[in-house]
């Protein structure tokens, strides 16, 4: 099952595949580097996805791994294995962008930002008896995490580069359109609803509603680019900047979204497309991790429900599933479960854009699709877990507050012992 929304994640392996690492590990101790590395990319492989190839030519391993936009490309001979990804072309080169690249050398481990024939590459070698299977899945996670967050940046910061070998599936015109639409659309309506009412007196829940905006954008519409990185910008600046005090946080968060809002209808579509992927960008984690964030955050909304605003109730509950999926790399299980969360909360995006799952209907909740996808999801996790049950009669489904309320009692109670 791959789902419509959200980002790729590539947490929680089965165990078919963690028999192919295995095998990988016993291959390459055995000196038998070409089988092992074929092993490798069998690992790495997304079944349902179809994002990684390889093959053997002349005795040597040839790959393609695919991150984003772009496509790393590879071999290995049985003595070096090498990656390299084509970031951009040039016709000159500045001092300025020269420099980018020095300083973005400093911060890499595995690679290095190199130039050949007028283009930026982004490239990796190693002798095979210094590349272990683990040192060749960091550096490839490296080499493809960098090459598909920096050609977006440098292409945006230096009008100089133009784009190469862009590995993307545009979006229908309806659906591109939808997309810019609703990012419009709910920004402006957080940013009224923020002046509606006191700062100081809600600033708790101004927090939630920007933060909540930044992961339903990430998880609903999943844009790329400069928009990507303006909102993982806005979310990293408020969990990092102690500098910076609520109010001038919230102050800061508004502007950016204003500066979102302010561009044309055209810049912000290009943002919009889709994408394959290999390496996800969250880190595995446990579901103890989600856990923590509904117990730490569900017990705001009471304040908010006491004083009929149940707006900022829902932009705390819809916030808790958002967070999850932005921060952690859950089990399948967990990530579909809060992906219901925030499509059953914006039924008329999902209608918009012709989606087919009918969560709520005029307002009223449809328990019977529900609980059969709730069932649906726990089964992906079932042969890996098999003490994971969710108790679907504990879901209330009087409104949509108290059904994700109860939705998240019930994630709270599931157990993810092998």
């Amino acid at each position: 099952m791959i789902s419509k929304f959200g980002r790729f994640s590539d947490a929680f392996k089965p165990k078919n595949k963690v028999e192919l690492w295995n095998q990988c590990e016993d291959l390459y101790n055995a000196k038998d580097y070409i089988a092992s590395y074929a092993r490798f990319f069998d690992y790495l492989k997304d079944d349902e996805v179809n994002n990684v190839f390889h093959s053997l030519d002349n005795g040597a391993l040839k790959y393609q791994v695919i991150q984003g936009s772009k496509e790393i490309r590879g071999y290995c001979d049985g003595k070096k294995v090498s990656a390299i990804a084509i970031i951009a072309d040039f016709e000159k080169l500045s001092v300025a962008v020269m420099r980018r690249l020095m300083e973005l050398n400093y911060t890499l481990y595995y690679s290095r930002f190199a130039v050949k024939d007028n283009r930026i590459v982004l490239k990796f070698d190693s002798s095979v008896l210094d590349c272990s299977p683990t040192k060749l899945y960091y550096a490839l996670k490296e080499v493809c995490l960098k090459a598909d967050k920096q050609d977006d940046t440098l292409l945006d910061d230096f009008t100089m580069l133009k784009p190469a070998e862009m590995r993307i599936e545009q979006l229908s015109p309806e659906e591109t359109a939808a997309r810019v639409k609703y990012l419009k659309k709910w920004i402006q309506e957080s940013i009224d609803k923020a002046k509606s009412v006191n700062k100081e007196q809600y600033s708790g829940g101004i927090s939630y509603l920007y933060l909540d905006l930044i992961y339903k954008i990430d998880y609903l519409l999943q844009p790329h680019g400069n928009i990507m990185n303006d909102i993982e910008k806005i979310s990293w600046n408020y969990f990092n900047r102690e500098d910076m005090q609520l109010l001038q946080q919230l102050d800061f968060m508004e502007e950016q979204f204003g500066k979102i809002l302010a561009r044309p209808d055209e810049s912000i579509a290009r943002n919009f497309y889709n994408i394959k992927s290999t390496f996800g960008l969250a880190p595995p984690t446990v579901a103890e991790s989600a856990v923590d964030v509904i117990n730490k955050n569900a017990g705001n909304i009471k304040w908010y429900v006491d004083n009929k605003r149940e707006d900022f109730a829902l932009s705390i509950l819809e916030y808790i599933a958002g967070y999850c999926m932005f921060s952690y790399g859950l089990n399948k299980s967990l990530r579909f479960m809060f992906g219901l969360v925030l499509e059953l909360l914006n039924q008329d995006y999902l209608d918009e854009c012709g989606y087919d799952k009918k969560y709520s209907v005029n307002g009223a909740l449809n328990s019977e699709l529900i609980i059969s996808d709730l069932q649906s999801f726990v089964s992906l996790d079932k042969n890996e877990y098999p003490q994971l049950n969710l108790d679907t009669s504990l879901l209330k489904f009087e409104n949509k507050i108290e059904f994700v309320k109860s939705l998240y009692d019930c994630i709270s109670k599931l157990s993810f012992k092998n």
